[in-house]
């Protein structure tokens, strides 16, 4: 059993799939980011190196306005675009193909990322272990599946994840796992906290200095957590990494339309009031244990050391 991302048919299809909610996860962006300029360079009309560029950079700008918190479709785009400029005067039947590798080096060293670290994590969970998560996230689905491959039984704790609700995907995962699922609204996570062994949440971006954004209440939990005096992990590989967080950006967290939270009929919203559906927030590296990654369980705050080691993974042999 093993997650696996949607068959994408065209870098338009990519577009559709992020529009409609239907990606989720931050590596699953970063490679659909990947598929969709793989997909252009292998089917769409672009006779110079000009052209390859400018596409690139269009579907660059339409997939981080979908999604802007998103750290992994900003290196997908970014690594490609340098990779265009440094070899801008291949010719661009060569440069298309060298592009499509690179791609394809994405969305490999993201799979394979996950795979080394859900082996980690699942050594953390123990037999019998309650584990509170939140949200939905691929990462943690691997890991939940490699601890039950290793023949653990466990309990998984999900908070719902308003507006949307994305645990209800993980709980169809454990499902199949045969594990053990408490499904609880976001309000009953203080109520639950103290049964838990840890907490286990995932990352859509990591900043330099170590802290989180993720779905917004991961922050709220950590805290919670972090009263109750329990562990808190982040799972994430390296790729969710935003190294423009060390040159001063911050990151920024989407706002989704209002109608996800409230309906016509609740209460008259053209009288003074202000309804605000913000979708991610930030988490402190100070209420973290431990980041979960390929390259062990690391301090948050170090992420930046082992940024080059995942660059030069992708951009090897091409």
């Amino acid at each position: 059993m093993k997650v696996e991302d949607i068959c994408f048919k065209s870098a338009k299809h990519v577009i559709e799939e992020i529009k409609n909610m239907n990606v989720k996860g931050g590596s699953p962006f970063g490679r659909a980011a990947a598929w969709a300029i793989k997909l252009a360079c292998e089917q769409e009309c672009l006779a110079t190196s000009q052209q390859i560029l400018d596409r690139v950079l269009d579907l660059s700008k339409e997939m981080t306005a979908l999604k802007p918190t998103m750290g992994t479709i900003h290196n997908s785009c970014k690594i490609i675009q340098d990779f265009i400029v440094s070899n801008f005067d291949d010719d661009p039947r060569v440069l298309k193909e060298r592009i499509i590798k690179v791609c394809d080096n994405i969305i490999k060293s993201s799979f394979t990322a996950i795979d080394k670290l859900s082996e980690i994590g699942a050594n953390l969970i123990s037999d019998n272990a309650i584990i509170m998560m939140h949200s939905y996230s691929s990462t943690l689905m691997g890991i939940f599946i490699a601890a039950a491959e290793q023949g653990k039984k466990y309990t998984v704790i999900c908070t719902e994840s308003r507006p949307l609700r994305e645990s209800r995907l993980a709980v169809k995962y454990l499902q199949e796992l045969n594990e053990s699922i408490v499904y609880i609204t976001d309000a009953e996570a203080l109520e639950f906290m103290p049964k838990v062994d840890f907490v286990l949440m995932g990352a859509d971006s990591i900043c330099c200095n170590g802290d989180i954004a993720n779905k917004m209440g991961t922050a709220q939990i950590a805290k919670l957590a972090k009263i109750c005096k329990k562990s808190v992990y982040i799972a994430s590989e390296l790729y969710k990494y935003d190294a423009r967080t060390k040159y001063g950006y911050r990151v920024s967290l989407e706002l989704r339309p209002v109608e996800e939270i409230v309906s016509a009929d609740d209460f008259d919203l053209s009288k003074s009031v202000e309804v605000i559906n913000q979708f991610f927030d930030i988490t402190p590296h100070s209420d973290i244990l431990g980041l979960v990654c390929e390259y062990g369980i690391i301090n948050p705050a170090t992420v930046d050391f082992y940024w080059d080691k995942t660059l030069n993974e992708i951009t090897k042999n091409v």
